[in-house]
Formats: C-alpha cells, sequence, structure tokens
C-alpha cells in the first residue's frame, strides 16, 4: 500500500540510512532497499570531519559515533627523499573552535553497522536482495517506481539513489556508464600499532611523500593502526575486501615499495594483521543528478578518490540539504503527498547548492591523488617544496579543506 509523503532510498551503506532517519525525523515515510543480502563487512577506515557529526548530532547519533573511533590531534608530513618533517599540524585548535574532532578514524564496517542499527531501531523498513533494474514514473508523473530484479517493485513520492559508485538508479536515469580506472591502487590494511610509536603514542596520523609512492598511517585505537600506501598501476584492481592467507599478505607487502621505508613505516606494515588492494575509480559529476520525481546523492552523483577525505561527509551533506529543502515546499503541511511542483523545486535547489562545490572537492582530490605518486627526484623535490611551503600540505587543498568542515 502507498504511504503519503514516501521516499524509496536504494542503497543502505551510508547515505542510505542517515537519509532515511533524517525523513523520518521530519515525518516522512522512508524505505530502504540493498542489492546485497546484508551489510557489507569491507573497507578499511572513514575519516569523519566536523560536517558529518554535525548532520549525526541532529539525530542523536554523533556521540556515539565518535566513541566508536579515535580521535587524531596531530598531523605530521614527511619526506622520504630527504627524511625531514614538512609540516606538523595540530588540529586542537580547530577541534575546540568548531566542537567537534577534526579528523575521527573510524572503522567503516563499525560505522555502517552503527547506521543500520540506528536506522533499524527507529523503525524503518530495510529489505536486502533487492537489485535494482529500472526505474519508472505513472502516468502524470504523480508517483516514482523502483523495479527490482526480483520482478518486484516499490512505488513512492520520491525515489533516492545511494547507491555508490555503481549506482544503477543513475544508469537508470542517465543512461549505462562504467565507472573509469584513475591509474591508481591503495594497498591497505590493519596493524598492530609498533613499540617504536607506542611508547610516546600520541594520537598522531602522519604521511610520507617518496618517489612514485605515498604512505600514510592513522591511530584506529591506542593499540592499532590503518595504513594505506598509493601506487600508480597500468592494470585495474576491483576491490573484492577478501581476507587474506598469511603467505599471500606476507607476499604483498613483500613487494611494496614503501615496505623498508624508515619512521615506522617499515614496523607498522610488517604488524599487519589486515590487508586489502583496490584500485580508484570515478564517474563525471553529472551536471544533474535529478529526473523526474528521483535523485541522486553521495557517490551515486559524485564518487571520488580518498585523497580529500570527503567522500562519506559530502554525502551526509547531501542527505542534509536534500531533506532541508524538501521540508521548504509549501504544501508539505497542507497535502498528503508532494506534488510534482514540490519536488522539481527542491531538486533543482539541491544541485544549485551542492554540485559546484562537489565538482570542485572531486577534482581536488584527483590532483591529490596524482601528486602522491609524481616520480622523479626533481619533481619529488618541487612538490616537497610545495609542501613545506604549506606546511605539510597544499595550500589550495587546505583551504578547501577548511571551507568544507563549516558545513554543512
Amino acid at each position: 500500500m502507498a504511504k503519503s509523503k514516501s521516499v524509496i532510498i536504494i542503497g543502505c551503506g551510508i547515505a542510505g540510512p542517515v537519509l532515511a532517519m533524517l525523513l523520518k525525523h521530519k515525518g516522512f515515510d522512508p524505505v530502504i532497499f540493498e542489492r546485497h543480502m546484508e551489510i557489507q563487512n569491507a573497507g578499511l577506515i572513514l575519516g569523519v570531519s566536523p560536517q558529518t557529526l554535525k548532520v549525526l548530532n541532529i539525530l542523536g547519533l554523533a556521540e556515539g559515533a565518535i566513541s566508536l573511533g579515535h580521535q587524531v590531534r596531530q598531523l605530521i608530513t614527511r619526506s622520504q627523499l630527504t627524511q625531514e618533517i614538512l609540516g606538523s599540524r595540530d588540529v586542537s585548535p580547530i577541534s575546540q573552535k568548531l566542537g567537534w574532532p577534526m579528523v575521527l578514524v573510524v572503522k567503516r564496517t563499525l560505522y555502517c553497522q552503527y547506521l543500520y542499527d540506528s536506522a533499524v531501531g527507529r523503525g524503518i523498513p530495510v529489505y536486502f536482495g533487492k537489485k535494482v533494474v529500472g526505474v519508472e514514473e505513472s502516468e502524470g508523473g504523480e508517483r516514482v517506481s523502483a523495479v527490482f530484479e526480483d520482478g518486484t517493485s516499490a512505488e513512492g513520492d520520491l525515489l533516492v539513489g545511494c547507491d555508490g559508485l555503481h549506482s544503477a538508479v543513475r544508469n537508470a536515469l542517465f543512461g549505462k556508464e562504467d565507472p573509469r580506472y584513475m591509474g591508481l591502487v591503495q594497498i591497505g590494511g590493519f596493524s598492530r600499532t609498533p613499540e617504536s610509536l607506542r611508547n610516546d603514542f600520541k594520537p598522531t596520523g602522519f604521511q610520507i611523500y617518496g618517489d612514485g609512492a605515498h604512505f600514510i598511517g592513522m591511530p584506529v585505537s591506542d593499540t592499532e593502526m590503518v595504513w594505506a600506501t598509493t601506487l600508480p598501476s597500468p592494470n585495474e584492481a576491483r576491490e573484492d575486501w577478501q581476507r587474506r592467507s598469511p603467505d599471500e599478505t606476507r607476499d604483498m607487502i613483500n613487494g611494496l615499495p614503501v615496505s623498508r621505508w624508515e619512521n615506522g613505516v617499515e614496523e607498522v606494515i610488517r604488524g599487519t594483521t589486515f590487508i586489502t588492494r583496490y584500485g580508484l575509480y570515478d564517474r563525471p559529476v553529472l551536471d544533474t543528478w535529478h529526473k523526474g520525481r528521483s535523485v541522486l546523492v553521495g557517490d551515486a552523483a559524485h564518487p571520488t578518490s580518498p585523497h580529500m577525505g570527503q567522500g562519506a561527509n559530502q554525502a551526509l551533506e547531501d542527505c542534509y540539504h536534500l531533506v532541508r529543502l524538501l521540508c521548504k515546499s509549501p504544501n508539505l503541511h497542507t497535502s498528503d503527498r508532494l506534488t510534482s511542483d514540490d519536488i522539481e523545486t527542491a531538486l533543482t535547489q539541491y544541485e544549485h547548492l551542492r554540485i559546484d562545490i562537489v565538482k570542485k572537492t572531486v577534482a581536488l582530490a584527483a590532483e591529490e591523488g596524482n601528486r602522491r605518486v609524481i616520480s622523479g627526484r626533481k619533481a619529488c623535490e618541487e612538490r616537497d617544496e610545495m609542501l613545506r611551503n604549506g606546511g605539510g600540505s597544499n595550500p589550495e587543498r587546505l583551504k578547501l579543506q577548511m571551507e568544507l568542515i563549516q558545513g554543512p
């Protein structure tokens, strides 16, 4: 049976549950459909920044999210070529000013489970094994339906694609388009914090730029770290998130250019307890994210490389603004459903607000990824000098990051 102001949400990763909870908080009737058979136990970590915590706080979930992670209070950047520290930043003053951690490192599996459990606990229906094969609008455009591979369908006033990089909703609305490989792979994992860092261990993240490779390590607890290295690779590497055998893990570690780097890198890698390899992909940021009563959110609209640390954070800003603009609809409280004009106005405003800043963020993330794998001594020295002048960061990146964390 159709519900009034019903919203079909496709995808139960990060954006889907949060969007559903925001909508329910404002009186809508959201339902989530997920193509997998369960919440995915995949990925490494997320860097949760202040704008996400502001959104979660609306739902009373911010403090719970903080309890899942580890706050990073200092960031150090080094050069592998010269072994010098290119910059060190104490982010505590920023955290104090904003009232939220500047950098909160959370294991992705814990975070996704937390959001799913919170959504279910608020009575939001979630259906698994529902793969979208089509999106259809009723005659006259008054309703929209998701058509699933199993022959069933779901109808509502609005349909939101929160289904990530390989978005079936995006394909249904704007035509199939394969994600493009960016020529970069990341290899990363979890590791015991080595004694050399643990003896004087502070909540410090560190990164090292080398010739053709980059390494970053972050604490996820007092005794465990997450690490990742970015490398150029002509061969695609789709993520599978499988746990490797000890022999496979050892072979992968031994083949890494960074496996014998100094300043704690070798010790971190040798203490690895889980490792994975995945290619980096994106899709062009579209100039329009909606069609009729359907709209895209997060990676479905603007997938990005991880080098700005803003993918999931920008997705939650999408959720916040989409719900805020829907709530401005003049007929929201006087009609039993959203009119086509209400939908068109809200979705157009949503696009105008979000597209430009997202395009800028995605483009800069791609530039940052390429900068991390620059090769040749002269080019690396020029990059290191730029980082040194920026206190360990690309000044353009730092400027945009400071702008982004002020949101939503």
